[in-house]
């Protein structure tokens, strides 16, 4: 017996094969959803104070990248109606992504629970943002757009942070937008012939990246806890689920 689908919840779950890892070097147990088409890899790896250290720092050395994506990413929001004055990044880091943005004149808040990386982002970046964890009961200014940019890929039971996202945009009336990795399935042969050392590939450092989401199993998650305004986007660097609320559509349908 397998345990339930950590994406969708769904019974009919199987197990695939062993997958390698680079960073504790075990064998870890794939499985797959029958219904969403996810997998998951569940390793049980926690990072400590050296590895949240190297999260920071690869948060700078991609800084510059981050910048540009977070324009861009903006840019194609806008094509669809969604122009936020407010942005809330569950999961910020470092803070790129709220620099950018408030450097595009908006008002931002961010949380992580890096506390380094948010050391960072209020002393350096200048950013409303807290060492914590988030919920969809925490305290900020109204928001109209909550982003959570690579980051459900690291958790093993992400549907509490999924229903507190959308508990979060449905009760302001917010867009949400949520980006992981290889949702669109161009690199999933990979699953056939896995190796955790090449960056790129969908189980590359898979002690950390243990849910390997379907676009129809992100999308499920989202309808099962309200947010049903919902398409694929291709983000440039960050594709994701966008749900978008009837007052961004009600916009658009003026522009016309």
């Amino acid at each position: 017996m397998f345990d339930n689908c950590p994406v969708c919840a769904s019974p009919f779950t199987a197990f695939v094969r062993t997958v390698p890892t680079i960073r504790t070097k075990k064998d870890l147990n794939l499985y797959t959803c029958l219904e969403c088409q996810s997998f998951w890899n569940p390793s049980g790896y926690r990072e400590d104070a050296r590895v949240l250290e190297f999260d920071y720092q690869w948060g700078l050395s991609v800084a510059e990248r981050n910048t540009a994506a977070t324009r861009e990413l903006f840019t194609i929001l806008a094509s669809h109606g969604v122009k936020p004055n407010s942005v809330a990044d569950i999961g910020c880091g470092i803070g790129t992504f709220l620099k950018t943005a408030k450097d595009m004149g908006k008002r931002v808040v961010g949380f992580d629970v890096n506390a380094k990386a948010i050391e960072h982002a209020v002393e350096t970046n200048g950013l409303e943002a807290y060492a914590a964890m988030w919920s969809s009961n925490t305290p900020t200014m109204p928001i109209d757009l909550y982003v959570s940019i690579m980051v459900l890929e690291h958790i093993e039971a992400p549907r509490d942070l999924i229903k507190n996202l959308c508990e979060a945009a449905i009760r302001n009336d917010a867009a949400l937008f949520i980006s992981v990795p290889f949702m669109h399935r161009n690199r999933w042969h990979n699953i056939l012939d896995p190796d955790p050392a090449i960056p790129g590939t969908v189980f590359f450092d898979n002690d950390v990246h243990v849910i390997h989401y379907s676009a129809e199993g992100l999308t499920k998650a989202m309808h099962e806890f309200g947010a049903t305004n919902t398409q694929f986007l291709r983000g440039g660097l960050w594709d994701g689920i966008l749900h978008i609320p009837e007052r961004f559509k009600e916009v658009v349908a003026l522009s016309f």
